[in-house]
């Protein structure tokens, strides 16, 4: 495995000249765990079988069939692995479970195989050959002898605490992982690192049987995509990765500091100043604050899982059916992240979670994307004023989250990117107090809900009173938005809001976004049309960065944004908003509407093209190249 590690190196030198030596020393120790786990987790049964203390094990034809399973195993681990270094010179990043949609290229690949690529598939059929020779001439090998003794067991014992080991080669709560075999945040170590093999199988785990659909040729979705994407302030700049793109008059001097706050669970239809319902007085602060800053009442989620949020603020990516987030296989993409970007233009970079640090691997991801200092809950003291015996399910309070932010803030060297993602308001609704239980409270249903969002308006009032005081307060941008809608407001409450009418079910994905900075901006509401990932750009645009970069998504300031749209994914269907109206589509018909006949068509096209550019650019790793900025206008 080390040895086609090292070929692959070489092999693809030009990809990895940005490592240092140091980093890819890094990077192949990484690479170590990478295949201790593939080969632990596949060969692990066969060693155990080989090694049990009893009589049996001792049979030539038992080890003989043993052995044969293992140069199966190991043929197949390997066969995978030189497959992916041939398919690296096609896509630049390791194959993952598109495998499973490779049924329809069978005759094209067997051409390649037997035709440009015969001395890699006959060069590896004789591996193999040898590997199952060496096998079988181990394991039909006479033994020497054929004594159980009592210090076997304790080696039994010994080699299962050796395997359990090497497959999680972790002590945290969650084993190691594709996100985590990233040495340094840059996309050439973790592509060192892992392994085709790897890729494949661990991309397998999150794949939910959703099949990827092409539902246009690529040239022409490329050229109506686009069009979405056309303006006076920024201009493509690589035309091989068509989303690419920059400021073309970057002023980077204005610095800024950017603190962005993912709520959890703030569906827009729920809060007080964004709900279109009858107001429940649960987040009384934040419309206060609201109302002071630049208020957005069309935003919308571009997915319906919290980890779609973070992929879609950190990357500005929309995730189509049958692809993976970031942790887990996403990040195979060269991909262009908020993080990077900023420290790329002098910024301190910290991220926190109130959830635990491996939830949702974020601590990798934020790693990755950029961000230097990361802390989960259990890194928060707790300074929560708690009733006895309350404490939070997972995690800590959202407030333990803030406070301890709110110190590491006034330590960091300015200017600086914080990242942060609060949790009470997820199920189960544990609060640290009867206090703002206002609801007859319950851990699951909606009064619980509720009563959690009068908690978290209270520690966004602490955080924000708090820094208010801090020198670094008056040059700070707040973003404050959701990572998803949550469920249906009146579904959930009708006994409380008995005379409003059920809004579309787009609803369930609008979220609130406010930006606060009350002595940058003036206070106004905004009624333009945006998503998260509108996010990066936005901050791009505000800050003047001249660095390139690619998503889903326009500045929010960018008034030569002709059409403004949000396309989203939730439930095996995607969804395309815009201004006028829009559609949801299952990738075989339109599930639901408010568009008429004519638009439908029209939209419905629409849809079919971005969807199919983001998978072509992310199938072809085309969504992004570090490179200097060159101008090409189309």
């Amino acid at each position: 495995m080390t040895a086609l590690r090292t070929f692959f190196y070489f092999k693809y030198q030009y990809f990895f000249a940005n490592l240092s030596f140091y980093e890819t020393f890094l990077s192949f120790v990484y690479g170590l765990r990478v295949d201790i786990i593939a080969l632990f987790t596949f060969a692990g049964a066969i060693i155990l079988f080989l090694s049990l203390p009893f009589k049996f094990g001792f049979k030539q034809t038992y080890r003989a069939f043993l052995g044969f399973c293992w140069a199966l195993i190991l043929v197949l681990i390997l066969g995978f692995c030189i497959a992916d270094i041939v398919y690296f010179a096609f896509s630049q990043r390791h194959m993952s479970n598109e495998i499973l949609f490779l049924a329809n290229d069978v005759n094209i690949i067997t051409d390649m195989a037997f035709g440009s690529l015969k001395y890699y598939t006959f060069g590896s059929l004789l591996l193999f050959g040898v590997v199952i020779y060496v096998f079988l001439k181990i394991f039909k090998a006479p033994l020497r002898a054929k004594a159980v003794r009592k210090r076997d067991y304790f080696y039994v014992f010994l080699i299962i605490l050796m395997l359990f080991a090497g497959i999680r080669n972790s002590i945290d709560k969650k084993p190691f992982g594709i996100a985590d075999a990233f040495a340094v945040p840059k996309a050439s170590s973790g592509s060192l690192a892992i392994n085709g093999f790897y890729s494949v199988y661990r991309t397998m785990g999150v794949y939910n049987g959703a099949k990827r659909v092409v539902l246009m040729e690529p040239q022409k979705a490329t050229l109506i995509a686009k069009r979405f994407f056309q303006s006076d302030k920024f201009a493509y700049s690589n035309a091989d990765y068509p989303l690419q793109r920059a400021l073309k008059t970057p002023q980077n001097t204005k610095k800024h500091n950017i603190v962005i706050i993912l709520l959890e669970s703030w569906g827009a239809e729920h809060i007080d100043g964004y709900t279109k319902y009858k107001e429940l007085n649960v987040t009384q602060y934040f419309k206060k604050l609201s109302s002071e800053g630049l208020k957005f009442t069309n935003f919308y989620a571009n997915g319906f899982r919290s980890i779609y949020g973070i992929t879609s603020v950190y990357t500005g990516i929309t995730l189509p059916t049958g692809y993976q987030y970031l942790g887990s296989g996403l990040e195979l993409t060269n991909l262009s992240y908020l993080g990077q970007i900023a420290k790329q233009n002098g910024y301190t970079t910290i991220a926190a979670q109130s959830a635990n640090k491996r939830s949702y691997r974020v601590d990798a991801i934020s790693n990755l994307a950029g961000f230097d200092e990361f802390y989960g809950g259990e890194d928060m003291p707790n300074v929560e004023d708690t009733d006895e015996g309350r404490k939070p399910h997972t995690g800590t309070y959202d407030y333990n989250m803030f406070h301890l932010m709110h110190q590491k803030l006034n330590k960091a060297k300015e200017p600086f990117l914080s990242f942060m993602f609060t949790s009470t308001n997820h199920s189960d609704f544990y609060l640290p107090s009867a206090k703002f239980e206002r609801y007859p409270h319950d851990l699951k249903n909606y009064n619980g809900y509720l009563n959690s969002l009068i908690y978290v308006d209270d520690a966004i009032r602490r955080f924000i009173e708090g820094v208010k005081n801090e020198p670094w307060f008056d040059n700070t941008i707040f973003i404050f938005t959701a990572d998803h809608g949550s469920g249906n407001a009146l579904a959930s409450a009708r006994d409380l809001r008995p005379d409003d009418k059920e809004q579309p079910i787009i609803e369930g994905f609008r979220i609130p976004l406010l930006i606060y900075a009350p002595k940058i901006f003036e206070p106004k509401t905004i009624t333009t049309l945006g998503s998260q990932n509108d996010i990066k750009p936005t901050i791009i645009d505000l800050l003047g960065f001249k660095d390139e970069f690619s998503a889903m998504g326009n500045s929010l300031f960018d008034e030569s944004i002709k059409e403004r749209f949000v396309y989203s994914y939730g439930g095996n269907q995607i969804t395309l908003i815009k201004d006028d109206c829009y559609i949801m589509f299952n990738y075989k018909t339109i599930t639901d509407s408010n568009c008429s006949n004519e638009a439908k068509s029209k939209f419905e096209e629409e849809l079919r093209a971005l969807d199919s550019f983001e998978v072509f650019l992310l199938d072809n790793n085309k969504w992004f190249k570090k490179n200097k900025v060159k101008f090409k206008h189309d």
